[in-house]
């Protein structure tokens, strides 16, 4: 074959039979190589824009001093949107809070406050002072706010809490504890949703032992008690008093704490994001029936601290994160079947580059970068993950690596979304930061990205917790 080939390339038509060679070969290969290079190409076209970022710094939610931390999101009906989380009072504990932000939000970047035109239209503050107190999840009907958490009694005792507000005004309905069956044990709300019949659903933690309630979201996680879900049917929360007791209540062995749950379709149930009792905790799926009876229950395998659920009609999609090989934290995501089998998990991490400080950063230090995701929607024939990159805790590495995190420009954290197919493939991802016009670049405050969600426009939507404050971002 080789002396053919020298051959015919001594020979006299050697000129035209290359231009033959370069037609029949090489312009396939050029082809080749733009095909799949588009894709890349394409990827960048692909990321959705800002369309709107609202922020607001404490003077929103409780003062100067208040740190507010929004880990939950909505657009009711109305179109407003209605963030929800946690703040520090006066006497330096947790109160909840919830804040109303108009539909008609402007294009562009705007700092909410009181001497602006565009403001929110309320904010309530919910707890009492010297007790811990917090809304974790919220969710609207009717004209009317849902907000779940917990507020601690005169006791000292930590109980789930359901609130009733105006949607117009903000202004209280009605608020009742449930506590954990036996009275000296704690239990908090950390999942409020609306089902298609009207009925509220609140799921989480009950008959934790006094002081093991860490946090929720993405501020900690029980460490003991059970999971739970109950049911208020649409006769009782359209009422102007609160119910006594849900319809039915189930509460699952050999977990913790509910995270999240979504409607399944066709009046089919509902699905449960439980976090397991195991050390480290075993991230589960349950399926329970319309009147909370179980039907069935998976245990995940290698998907890592569960955060959250998405029922699509291409299967069940999980949020949440994981150690990597290198003691770092990547971002997880499985895919469970229609029928309940597990299909995949995937993880991502340790974004490259990005603007201002981030400008031209390869994959940094994989010991160092934490990618931790809170949120997850459908959106555009796939899935968006809500998540946070970044470092922290340098002092307590040793002096070398020391070195390399302090120099490192991801201490300062940046909102981290994911976009990926049904198969987990990567489309984009989008780290970004909010910048102050006219502040220098080294100024960039720490964000994250705690909740995403899909707008009635088609829009997507992102809680941001900020070094300062709280934000909602559009992107579109």
């Amino acid at each position: 074959m080789l002396r053919f080939v020298l051959r015919y390339f001594k020979s006299k038509h050697r000129k035209l039979n290359m231009n033959r060679i370069l037609e029949k070969f090489i312009t396939p290969i050029i082809h080749i190589i733009l095909i799949l290079c588009l894709p890349s190409l394409s990827v960048a076209s692909e990321i959705p824009k800002q369309k709107s970022f609202i922020v607001m710094d404490g003077s929103c939610c409780g003062g100067e001093d208040s740190d507010p931390h929004a880990v939950h999101g909505i657009q009711t009906e109305s179109g407003a949107f209605v963030l929800s989380g946690k703040i520090i009072d006066g006497s330096g504990y947790e109160d909840g809070f919830v804040v109303k932000v108009p539909h008609s939000l402007p294009v562009g970047q705007i700092f909410l406050h009181d001497e602006e035109e565009f403001n929110l239209d309320w904010m309530v503050k919910i707890g009492k002072t010297n007790k811990r107190d917090g809304i974790n999840a919220a969710a609207s009907m009717n004209g009317a706010v849902f907000a779940g958490g917990y507020m601690q009694n005169p006791d000292g005792i930590i109980n789930g809490y359901l609130v009733k507000l105006s949607e117009n005004t903000g202004d209280l309905i009605w608020a009742r504890s449930y506590p954990s069956e036996i009275k000296t044990k704690e239990s908090a709300i950390e999942a409020v949703i609306r089902s298609a019949d009207n009925a509220i659903l609140a799921a989480g933690v009950i008959n934790a032992d006094k002081g093991t309630l860490e946090g929720f979201k993405s501020y900690g996680n029980p460490i003991s008690g059970d999971a739970f879900v109950m049911y208020f049917s649409e006769e009782q929360v359209s009422s102007e008093v609160a119910p006594e007791s849900p319809i039915w209540k189930l509460k699952i062995k050999d977990a913790l704490a509910v995270k999240h749950l979504e409607e399944l379709p066709s009046g089919d149930g509902f699905l449960l994001a439980v976090h397991g009792d195991e050390e480290p905790a075993t991230a589960k799926v349950m399926k329970i029936s319309f009147d909370g009876r179980p039907i069935w229950e998976l245990d995940v395998p290698n998907h890592g601290e569960l955060t959250a659920i998405t029922v699509t009609k291409n299967g069940y999609f999980l949020s949440g994160h994981k150690a990597d090989r290198f003691d770092g934290i990547d971002a997880s995501i499985s895919k469970i079947s229609l029928n309940g089998e597990f299909l995949w998990n995937k993880s991502f991490g340790n974004p490259k580059g990005g603007d201002l400080i981030f400008s031209g950063l390869d994959e940094g230090d994989p010991r160092l970068i934490y990618d931790e995701c809170w949120g997850i929607t459908e959106f555009k024939n796939g899935l968006v993950l809500a998540c946070g990159t970044g470092i922290e805790h340098c002092e307590d590495l040793d002096q070398e690596l020391k070195s390399v995190c302090e120099n490192d420009p991801r201490t300062t954290w940046r909102s981290n979304l994911i976009h990926v197919d049904f198969s987990g493939n990567l489309i984009w991802q989008r780290a970004s930061s909010f910048v102050f016009e006219g502040e220098e670049e080294e100024d960039l405050p720490s964000t994250a990205s705690e909740w995403v969600f899909k707008t009635k426009s088609g829009a997507l939507a992102s809680v941001v917790d900020l070094s300062f404050g709280i934000g909602l971002e559009i992107l579109k």
